[in-house]
């Protein structure tokens, strides 16, 4: 009986449209961090690897990035720094990179971290057998490919010079080479490791937090690093993410206050906390990094005519697009979007246009009377999305909008793993659906992942569009080596205004989620990278003082399943 009576007040508070009071701050007058407690926070979805070399889901990253540090990472503002390194330098050629250890840096097993170290995880990173999918973005490192694909012992262009001093040599300039070292693919790892990728690693490194537990499909518990180099970091004593919890009932959950953060929230929840003045300085958005398009196989018909492309480019109606989940969605008319370093404010490289549209029909040779509704494209094309977050939503959009110029749709619905499979193998679709999320926070991993003629492949490609072109391969090469930020900034707007003249992809959106958390969650805001980033958090609970602060519970033996993984963006 007392389940179903509080199954029936979940639903009822589940309805209401009043939120609760947000719980208060213990000392409110005091911005004084105080050390303790656990913080709670959860997810709906599920967590397959903590291995940095093999990171495959959307929801990992929160908690590597808390287990594992690296030689350089993204500060509050988003700006590269040193991490483990305590400073670095770079060769005016642009070809050598000197990173300086912090002497004293423990990993989470108690053992000093060295540049040897580096070297190791880089290599076990990297190895053949490793299942990392970012090993590319390291080939600029001398070796680095042969290594990779097995024709090399060694990584050539890394060199150990010292117990504390780490060098990189690289082919060619590279202007993304710190931004890619940001990344936690290749972050040390303890050397328990070993030199081989193992799925029976159980995770170690140098970062704020060591796993203590973790229950697949349930739990994963951290707890503080008391050897951590950075001092009185982190003043929690640990955070625990629950796995498999409803976006309901995790709303509940926070409410309650047995949630302190919480991000997977539903859309009227979500317009709720923000018309609400005693929420709202409680919560903010992450930065725009992921984006959406219609993503157009230029190898098929009809989309081997750029004319037929550019009419769907002009036919879409971003703003439709963002009115089907307005707290989330973001008009996008250009390959980077706002979140990220390159996007520019003042580029409007597609736009809305249907008299513009139905005039590329007819360039195309598929003239179209919108009065008459005759002519057009003659056959229904078929379009692949899958069921899930706002991609079934938009796709009506696209097919009501694009009948307006006299293109039919064949809409069809597929499994996220079918839609995978048939949108990134060559020759199977014409027409789809697309998006990107930023890992790491530069245009070329928008502009050169997505549309440089190297990244086709027959199977699992990177350019789903299999748009190849040299001109725009020479551009993307040449602002890929270029130093000089100004000058590179001004490259990459020519090469975004390019793609979209050549419409591989009409942009349609970008996404950013909300976060919202207790004001007793101290000291905490939305990373410009990093999801759930805590090492500067405290809890203030009201009865609570220095160092006694009372939140959630630690300790479920050490359950560490590891598998491998696949590096996903995430669907609102």
């Amino acid at each position: 009986m007392r389940s179903t009576v509080a199954i029936a007040s979940a639903l009822v508070l589940g309805c209401s449209s009043e939120l609760p009071a947000p719980l208060p701050q213990g000392h409110p007058d005091d911005a004084t961090p105080r050390r303790g407690g656990v913080l709670q926070t959860a997810t709906f979805g599920d967590i397959r690897s903590l291995d940095p070399a093999n990171l495959g889901d959307g929801l990992a990253p929160q908690l590597v990035q808390l287990i594992y540090a690296g030689l350089v990472d993204y500060d509050r503002d988003g700006n590269i720094v040193p991490d483990l390194a305590e400073r670095y330098e770079i060769d005016p050629s642009g070809t050598r990179y000197r990173f300086f250890l912090r002497h004293g840096v423990r990993f989470h097993d108690g053992e000093e971290l060295t540049a040897e170290d580096v070297r190791r995880s880089f290599r076990r990173s990297l190895a053949r057998k490793t299942p990392n999918a970012a090993k590319s973005f390291y080939f600029t490192i001398q070796g680095a490919e042969d290594y990779a694909n097995g024709k090399a012992d060694d990584i050539a262009g890394l060199k150990v010079e010292d117990t504390y001093i780490v060098s990189f040599l690289l082919k060619e300039p590279d202007a993304t080479f710190l931004p890619v070292l940001s990344l936690q693919a290749v972050r040390p790892v303890c050397r328990s490791a070993g030199e081989a990728f193992s799925a029976d690693f159980f995770p170690c490194g140098t970062g704020p937090f060591k796993l203590q537990s973790w229950r697949p499909g349930e739990r994963v518990t951290l707890s503080r690093h008391d050897g951590y180099f950075r001092p009185g970091l982190p003043y929690l004593d640990g955070v625990e993410f629950t796995i498999g919890v409803s976006m309901l009932a995790q709303r509940l959950k926070f409410e309650s206050g047995a949630l302190d953060l919480f991000r997977d929230i539903l859309q009227p929840d979500l317009l709720r906390y923000r018309k609400d003045p005693r929420w709202t300085p409680y919560g903010a958005y992450d930065p725009a990094s992921q984006m959406a398009g219609e993503g157009m196989n230029v190898e098929m018909a009809p989309f081997d005519n750029v004319e037929l492309r550019r009419a769907v480019s002009a036919a879409i109606d971003r703003e439709q697009y963002r009115l089907v989940k307005p707290t989330m969605l973001h008009a996008l008319t250009q390959p980077v979007p706002q979140g990220v370093r390159g996007h520019n404010p003042n580029l409007v490289c597609q736009k809305y246009d249907e008299a513009a549209a139905l005039e590329h029909m007819r360039r195309a040779g598929y003239a179209y009377d919108p009065v008459t509704k005759t002519g057009g494209y003659p056959r229904a094309i078929p379009y692949y999305a899958y069921p899930a977050g706002v991609t079934e939503y938009t796709s009506q959009v696209l097919a009501q909008q694009l009948a307006r110029i006299g293109i039919r749709l064949d809409l069809r619905l597929v499994s996220y793993a079918a839609w995978l499979a048939i949108t990134h193998r060559r020759g199977q679709a014409a027409f789809s659906y697309q998006g990107w999320k930023s890992d790491y926070s530069d245009p070329s991993n928008f502009t050169e992942t997505l549309f440089h003629s190297s990244a086709i492949n027959d199977e699992d490609t990177n350019n789903p569009s299999f748009y190849a072109n040299p001109k725009l391969d020479a551009m993307l090469d040449a602002a890929h080596k270029e130093m000089d930020g100004p000058k590179r900034a001004g490259m990459y707007d020519t090469i975004q205004q390019f793609i979209c003249d050549e419409a591989p992809w009409a942009f349609t959106y970008s996404v950013s989620f909300y976060n919202v958390w207790q004001p007793y969650v101290r000291g905490y805001k939305p990373h410009p990278m990093w999801q759930n980033e805590v090492r500067e958090t405290w809890l203030d609970r009201p009865g609570t003082g220095r160092g006694a602060q009372a939140s959630g519970r630690m300790g479920h033996g050490k359950e560490a399943l590891l598998a491998p993984a696949r590096s996903l963006p995430r669907d609102p």
